[in-house]
């Protein structure tokens, strides 16, 4: 993945698996992770939707529902990201932490894109 973050803050490692409506990143703590933590690493997650070369910077401009749903015990996770609505430089994502089959975490949130 294409990301200008470098350790200890990039939390987002490689595309785990991808359809046409979500992908799948794997992301890396270097310490069991807080909630704040979690939507840096879906905003990290959503560059896989990247489809040209291009170099572009996204902003994290808005979260919304995110939900802490089980303990966050491991420092290795999943989240699955999906597109919701692209509106211009502005897209919404939904994403959900998982730990194997289990959802630990939920939420939304919104990126722009600067041309």
């Amino acid at each position: 993945m294409d990301l200008p973050h470098q350790k200890p803050i990039r939390f987002a490692q490689e595309v785990v698996c991808h359809d046409e409506e979500s992908i799948l990143v794997n992301v890396i703590f270097p310490y069991s992770p807080t909630l704040s933590m979690v939507s840096e690493a879906a905003a990290q997650s959503s560059a896989a939707f990247k489809q040209d070369d291009k170099t572009l910077i996204g902003f994290l401009i808005s979260l919304k529902n995110v939900e802490q749903i089980c303990e966050f015990t491991k420092v290795e996770y999943n989240i699955k990201i999906k597109k919701e609505i692209s509106l211009g430089s502005m897209t919404e994502f939904s994403f959900e932490l998982m730990d194997d089959n289990n959802i630990c975490a939920r939420g939304s949130l919104t990126i722009l894109l600067q041309n």
